[in-house]
């Protein structure tokens, strides 16, 4: 059996970059996903009022999915201006109407960043692309060994 010294360093090294690249990826990942606990555990619940409404159609397969996210007004605690934000996250249907109250929650240290209440207990999207694409590309870093090994043991040992 003879390994070739090209194709092996090839496969070997893309593997590697690839594994570099998922864990890399993963660690993205994680770290939004702390970040969205850490807002959670020291965001603030107050009253605001919607006065806009801006519609993302997302499409994950074939059919779009349209979300809605309200641009908000309130007053952040001990604070004398009103800060008008748009929210990180959508509102569960069906979404409110331009001028109607909403609860929100926001980060007292940067009120800017503000969450819809109704989802405070979900932290369900927060880092999931990162955490899938990281997955994906270790799934091609295995895959990419794996077919060296095919090639060490099928092709180049006959």
């Amino acid at each position: 059996m003879r390994i070739h010294d090209v194709p092996t360093a090839l496969l070997l090294g893309a593997a590697a970059v690839l594994l570099l690249a998922a864990v890399a990826l993963l660690l993205k990942g994680r770290s939004v996903r702390r970040t969205a606990q850490r807002f959670r555990t020291r965001a603030v619940t107050t009253r605001a009022t919607v006065v806009a409404l801006e519609a993302k159609d997302l499409s994950l397969g074939g059919s779009p999915d349209t979300r809605y996210f309200p641009r908000v007004r309130f007053v952040p605690g001990g604070a004398d201006q009103p800060v008008e934000v748009l929210t990180l996250t959508d509102v569960p249907p069906p979404p409110p109407r331009v001028g109607d109250g909403l609860d929100v929650a926001y980060d007292p240290e940067r009120p800017e960043r503000v969450d819809v209440a109704a989802t405070e207990d979900s932290l369900e999207g927060a880092g999931r692309t990162w955490l899938l694409l990281g997955c994906g590309v270790l799934l091609l870093a295995f895959g990419v060994a794996a077919a060296w090994l095919v090639l060490v043991f099928v092709v180049w040992t006959s």
